[in-house]
Formats: C-alpha cells, structure tokens, sequence
C-alpha cells in the first residue's frame, strides 16, 4: 500500500462511520423543526450569521434542531425561550461540551476544560482567590490604573499618526492578566510580554481552523499537519513554559511572597491539600500551568469588546463629546475615572451597554453548552447529550426589545430622568 493511499483509507472510514452515526444516532421524534442537511455532514455549511439565524427562526421558530456529523445541536432564539432554557433550567444546561482543544492539549482540566469534582474544585478557588485579590489594595482595578500610563505613553510616541491599535489592546490586556497571574507587569517592550502576545496571537487564531476536528477528532492524524495539531501544540507548551517559569519563582518565595497572586493562592491550596492529605486533583503541578493558559486565552473575547469599544466611538464623535462632557461635570479631569464614580456616569455606562449588545450581535452564538437530561420546551424535546447554542442576535437585534436595532443609540439604556437602567 501507497503511503498516498492512507488518507483515502482514513478519508472513506470516516465518512463510512459518520453516515452510520447519522442513522444510528438518538433521534428523539419530539425534537424541534430540523433545518434540512446534506448527506453524510448534515448542516455543515450553515453559517452562523445574523441574517441566517434570523431566517432560521422565521422559518422554524424559537427552537431549530441542526445535525452536524452526527451530532445534534439545537440553536435557542428569542429572549423568552432563551431565558426559560438557559435560566430556568439552568442546572440542566450548564455543562459544556468536551471541546478537540481541552481534550487534546489540556487533559480536561482547567474551569472550561474540566469536568465533576475537579471542575467544581477549581471554580471555587478561583471564585475565592478573584474575590480576596479584589478585596486588597493591590485589586483588579489598581492594575488597571497602573496599565494606562504605558498605554498613553506608546499613544504619544505615535504623534498622531494614524496606527493599528490592536497590538496596543492584546499587550495592555495580556500586561493586566500577568500582573493577576504573576504578580507583576511587564514593560510593553518586555521580551516575554512581547513573546506571550506572539504565541496567544496565533493559538487565537489556529482555533477557528480546529473547529471540525471536535466532530472528527481522527483528522489529526492526516499527514502534513492541515489542522496545526502540531503547531498549536508548540505554542501551547511554550506558553506552560513562561508560566512554569514564574512558578518555579513563587515556590522560592512561598513564605515571604512578594505580591497577592494567582499562583501564589494555587501553590498555598496545594500546600494545605497535601498538609491534610486531601486529594490533589485539580491541583497538580500540571494544573497550574492549564489555569494560567487558561486565564490568558479565555480573556481574549474582552480584547474584541475593545476592539469594537475604540471603532463605535471613532464613528460617532457626539457620543464622545457627551461622554466626557459628563466626565468633566461628574468627575473631573485632575484623576483617573474609578468604578467609585460610575453612579456619576450613567450616560458613559450606557455607551458601554450599547457597544455590549452591539458587539455581541457580531458573535451570534454563544459558548456551546450541553444537556444533562432531556428537557421539555415550548412542547419540544431536548435530548440529553446535544448541543445548545444560544443565538444572542435574535434578543440584541429584536425591534421589539430594542427599536431600530442596527442603530448605535446608548441613550436606549437611558430614563427620562437621565438614569440608566436595564432591559
């Protein structure tokens, strides 16, 4: 046999295997309206797009049922059903799938990686150590106060000139998640800064191009690597090795730390589980390093908020001007604006609100969940083991929510007596 002949081989496998999953699959007969798909890939080529989604709900309603290799998925639309699924029901759909990247590069550990007791582990320490970081001097808002001086520094070098401002965002970002992290911030010509934004840069981007190998995980053994299996795994390792390097340093100064930090807290918990012979899972040496990465790539959705924060405001200067009007009467211009005055500030805090749902209009679905147990819907069942995906687009764009939707209005979110409230 031809080494060229094995992809053939692996190729007619499993499409023989996928077609056997479609029909051999659980397919409850009470599912909701499924959307047509093609033969052996099922709804593959469905575009998760406003408009399509839209569409999709005209045509089926709230609830669509898609088969994609096999695996059922069922879109949520509209606010009321999506609030019933993921709300009321919220201990059923909580779960999450067992996504190709967890599995392949983190031995599902980590808070979206890891499942059962050691998931439930690992969330409440983060939750408590988030808080007691929060709760000191040295607090979350602190490191971002002390981020913009080297932000308004590097914005000056550029004399106003125009430049891309998204290297800016990822190093001030990734600045403030290291200073959680490690307990230190690094200069913005630092090398590992610069070498961490490097390397989170392209694992963002190879993931998108992994999406199939979560239905066809066998993909990663086709030669020359299409998918970055490979590759992806290079930078996941050298971005263990950054973060195993700053532990090392905590654990020869466990007793006198420098700092109140992540690893800090991780390294006293381990600590006090051995001190007690407890059980170390979810604390290993290994998990420490799965839970930084974990902190750096999951943060990457708050770079594209600011990313769309900086382009709604360069396209509508007189929310701007209103902005800092309100600023200069409210606030003041001789300090930084602090969470403390963000009563004073309704009118900034609605922009923020805005941009929120416009922005995450763009990103229709949100983080794929899962059914632990079957479920009844508006008169449909959902079956245990498939797929959620909530299509945040039909609230955020719904006209009877939010008039004339695909305007950019921050005053939406604003009372007749100037206050800001919520829909």
């Amino acid at each position: 046999m031809s080494i060229l002949s094995l992809p053939v081989i692996l190729l007619t496998t499993a499409l023989f295997v996928g077609f056997l999953a479609m029909f051999w699959s659980r397919d409850d007969g009470n599912l909701p309206p499924r959307e047509p798909g093609r033969l052996l890939v099922g709804n593959v080529d469905i575009k998760t797009d406003a408009a399509m989604l839209f569409d999709l709900q005209k045509k089926h309603g709230d609830l669509i049922t898609l088969k994609v290799f096999g695996q059922t998925i069922i879109v949520v639309c509209g606010y009321n059903t999506i609030k019933e699924v993921l709300v009321k029901h919220g201990e059923s759909t909580s779960a999450h799938t067992t996504s190709f990247g967890f599995s392949e590069y983190f031995e599902l550990s980590g808070i979206f990686g890891a499942s059962g007791t050691k998931w439930r582990n690992q969330r409440k320490f983060g939750h408590e150590t988030f808080r007691s970081i929060d709760s000191g001097s040295n607090n979350l808002e602190s490191r971002v106060l002390e981020e913009l001086p080297d932000v308004f520094q590097e914005i000056d070098k550029m004399k106003g000139t125009p430049f891309d401002v998204s290297r800016l965002i990822k190093t001030s970002h990734y600045n403030i998640i290291s200073s959680l992290l490690f307990g230190q911030r690094f200069a913005h010509d630092d090398a590992t800064l610069t070498r961490l934004v490097d390397l989170l840069d392209e694992v963002n981007k190879i993931v998108p191009e992994q999406l199939a190998l979560n239905f066809m995980e066998w993909l990663k053994y086709v030669p020359g690597d299409p998918f970055k299996v490979r590759r992806r795994r290079f930078l996941v390792d050298e971005i263990f090795k950054i973060v195993e390097k700053s532990v090392d340093e905590h654990k020869e100064t466990l007793e006198n730390p420098k700092s109140d930090d992540f690893i800090h807290s991780f390294l006293q918990e381990q600590g006090k589980r051995k001190l007690n012979k407890e059980s170390l899972e979810g604390f290993a040496d290994r998990d420490i390093l799965i839970l930084g990465y974990t902190l750096y790539f999951t943060s990457a959705p708050v770079v594209d908020v600011l990313y769309w924060f900086i382009l709604y405001l360069m396209h509508n200067q007189d929310v701007v001007v209103r902005m800092r009007k309100e600023i200069q009467e409210n606030v003041g211009t001789n300090k930084p604006v602090t969470m403390a005055d963000q009563e004073k500030l309704p009118y900034c805090r609605a922009v923020m609100y805005e941009v929120l749902r416009m922005c995450f209009t763009k990103v229709n679905l949100s983080p794929t969940h899962t059914f632990s147990e079957d479920l009844t819907v508006n008169g449909y069942t959902l079956p245990k083991g498939a797929w959620l995906m909530a299509a945040l687009c039909t609230v955020n764009l719904d006209p009877n929510i939010f008039p004339e939707p695909e305007k950019f209005k921050p005053e939406r979110f604003i009372n007749e007596n100037g206050q800001l409230f919520g829909y």
